[in-house]
């Protein structure tokens, strides 16, 4: 659903015509600063050089929309399109440039609208803030921005989750200036990554980073897909208010200096009220929600700073007494769901050779839910969750380059996470209701009268266990469990870049002392510049993934579930066919091995999949996808993706042993996304 968006926005100044741009200038691998480097305006006389910092601050500025390219000698050019300059405020925009190895007396480097995430050799894709902003399918949602990428579905028009080449809502990794979020959205399920409504608020983010397979060694406990999420810094010059009205509800940011302007800081808070707008409607289920986010930063000296981040969100939903006599009571739900995250980050330039970032923090995430058979005092109640999951984590990273040619980063991640698992479900009969038959040119409408005309309509009969021959299909079951568990995790990297090829390879190890599990991950990417348009690249290795808690922990679990894995292989050829158009082709293999799956999928004991899981699922996904994109350099701009799949799972029943088709086997998609900007104020009228 799109939402017509107003924004208010307030200074401390009188408003005028002008604007300004300001930001930072480092090397994409060592996070150095760049003096000398140029930033342009392009198709205007309007340009600056950073200084010993790298910072630059460009003022004077006509208000409208500009592209803007930032080069040095010795490293690759780059562009920045639609960047849109605001009266009296300071537009921010960071650039990571490219290192190039000069050989020869004449060097000629190319400028590009195309960015790569760091160690990124394949499935990736780079998405600045103004591309977010101008994206007509994304609703100004990150999650909902990737949707358009060849290897992203979804499960339904009104979640957000991601679901990448066959894998599952849980299979992806949310990382935040690099904190992990477990879920940054709204209403969303245990040991999933998706809900209807995003937390994060799209003005704080500056970049993401999506990998849709084959990632990084440094990116570990998540076998389908990474989205790394850059926000920017608060403003450093003025303070600024903004307000936001939408028919979803009203948020409010703002952002400043503070310190003599050694720091900055940039809040928001979001209030929905759709309850007042939806009981005017006379619909009964009514979803209220409220998202906060904080970044602050300090910058002890030019090398050294202090980060800290803070989102969350809570939501809350009731829906009882809708008249649906196939529901059978289950209309009647009461729901309270909270997310909080903290993380503080310190930050190192070290020498002139790399970084270092050591982080610490909390997540924790609560679902509180009762579902009952009868609004009247609450009675029936048969199914109740109060569950708890927090991490306590620390972190350390390093990336220091020897040379120009050789790169080599490591890091540790150490978790404590403490869980409260406490679930019941009661014993119940499986019903099958019928009405009197409708004929065949009956409408919708005519299916809901006929159900409003018939209440209490009692012709239904049980369906009995076909094993046991009992009536009580659902034996139902509690489960009561809280404690606390111990992950580790660790990896090297070696970069290699040569004039052609750049070789990554490196090594994870994972350890978690819960289900005894030590696992050693190895993984290889390289890739070859075939011409200097061209590209091939290539990337294998292994992906494993701790099951989620509710899994793990379930009581009625035969044996403790260990790691599940995917081994996954990626051949990709990439193309640029002028510096703002730019196609890929991939093909890729993913296998499945320990997959959790539940016993009930085994046997006819239960339809329920909560009643206990084994880890001897296995499955696999292979597919090719194609993706034309026209960056928005000048009037218009757009994508086109394609991709062909299957995705399969192993049924492992007594005499079946063969492959199905899995939940998320979409076979073709294809998405065609596009826009062209007019510009009204060059018009006559």
């Amino acid at each position: 659903m799109h939402y017509l968006i107003i924004l208010f926005q307030f200074t401390l100044l009188f408003p005028s015509s002008i604007g300004s741009i300001s930001g930072t200038i480092v090397d994409s691998d060592t996070h150095q600063p760049l003096p000398g480097a140029n930033i342009i305006l392009i198709d205007t006389d309007l340009g600056i050089a950073t200084d010993i910092n790298g910072k630059f601050s460009l003022n004077n500025i006509p208000a409208g929309s500009y592209s803007v390219s930032a080069s040095m000698i010795g490293y690759e050019s780059q562009f920045r399109a639609n960047i849109n300059i605001y009266s009296d405020r300071q537009t921010p925009i960071n650039f990571y440039l490219s290192s190039i190895i000069l050989e020869g007396d004449v060097v000629k480097v190319t400028a590009g609208f195309f960015e790569k995430a760091k160690d990124g050799i394949v499935s990736t894709q780079t998405i600045g803030i103004e591309e977010i902003r101008s994206d007509p399918i994304g609703s100004y949602d990150i999650q909902m921005m990737v949707h358009s990428l060849p290897s992203v579905i979804t499960a339904t028009d009104q979640n957000n989750e991601i679901i990448v080449r066959g894998g599952g809502p849980g299979e992806n990794l949310f990382i935040m200036d690099n904190i992990e979020i477990p879920n940054p959205n709204h209403f969303g399920e245990v040991g999933s990554g998706g809900g209807p409504i995003n937390i994060l608020n799209t003005e704080f983010v500056e970049r993401i980073d999506f990998f849709a397979g084959g990632f990084p060694v440094r990116y570990g406990d998540k076998q389908s897909s990474v989205m790394d999420i850059t926000l920017r810094e608060g403003s450093y010059d003025q303070f600024n208010l903004d307000m936001e009205i939408s028919a979803a509800g009203a948020g409010l940011l703002v952002e400043g200096p503070f310190a003599n302007k050694k720091g900055s800081y940039i809040a928001s808070l979001r209030q929905a009220f759709l309850k007042y707008v939806i009981k005017s409607a006379g619909l009964s289920a009514i979803p209220e929600y409220n998202n906060y986010q904080f970044k602050s930063v300090y910058n002890l000296n030019p090398r050294k700073k202090i980060i800290l981040n803070i989102v969350g969100g809570n939501d809350y939903i009731k829906i009882e007494d809708e008249s649906r006599p196939d529901l059978r009571g289950a209309e009647n739900v009461e729901h309270l769901g909270s997310q909080n995250t903290v993380g503080l980050t310190y930050k190192t330039l070290i020498f002139e050779k790399g970084y270092s970032l050591i982080s610490f923090g909390r997540t924790s995430s609560k679902w509180v839910t009762d579902v009952y058979s009868s609004s009247n005092n609450r009675e029936g109640t048969y199914f109740t969750r109060d569950n708890i999951e927090t991490d306590n984590f620390i972190k350390g990273d390093i990336v220091y380059k020897f040379s120009s040619i050789l790169e080599f980063s490591t890091g540790i991640n150490t978790k404590y996470g403490q869980y409260q698992v406490q679930e019941n479900l009661s014993p119940d009969t499986l019903y099958f209701h019928y009405y009197p038959e409708l004929d065949f040119s009956s409408t919708l409408d005519d299916y809901y009268s006929l159900i409003n005309n018939y209440p209490d309509y009692n012709n239904y009969y049980i369906i009995p266990n076909p094993l046991t021959g009992d009536t009580l299909f659902n034996q139902g079951f509690t489960s009561n469990e809280d404690g606390g568990l111990w992950k580790y995790g660790a990896y090297n990297q070696f970069k290699l870049s040569l004039r052609k090829l750049i070789i990554t390879t490196g090594i994870r190890y994972d350890k978690m002392s819960k289900n005894n599990t030590s696992v050693i991950a190895p993984r290889l990417g390289f890739s070859f510049l075939f011409s200097p348009i061209t590209k091939i690249n290539f990337a294998v290795g292994q992906f494993y993934q701790t099951p989620s808690y509710d899994m793990l922990l379930n009581p009625l679990n035969e044996k403790v579930l260990k790691h599940s894995y995917t081994d996954q292989g990626i051949l990709g050829l990439e193309h640029l066919f002028s510096d703002d158009i730019k196609a890929t082709l991939e093909i890729y293999s993913k296998k499945y091995y320990n997959k959790a799956i539940s016993l009930s999928s085994l046997t006819l004991d239960s339809l329920d999949a909560r009643l206990g899981f084994v880890d001897t699922g296995k499955g696999r996904a292979k597919g090719f996808e194609l993706f034309l994109q026209k960056k928005f350099s000048r009037k218009w701009y757009g994508t086109f993706s394609y991709s062909n799949s299957k995705a399969e799972g192993f049924d492992s029943r007594q005499g079946k042993k063969i492959y199905y088709p899995w939940d998320f086997d979409f076979e073709n998609t294809l998405t065609l996304v596009g826009g062209y900007k007019i510009k009204f104020l060059d018009l006559d009228w």
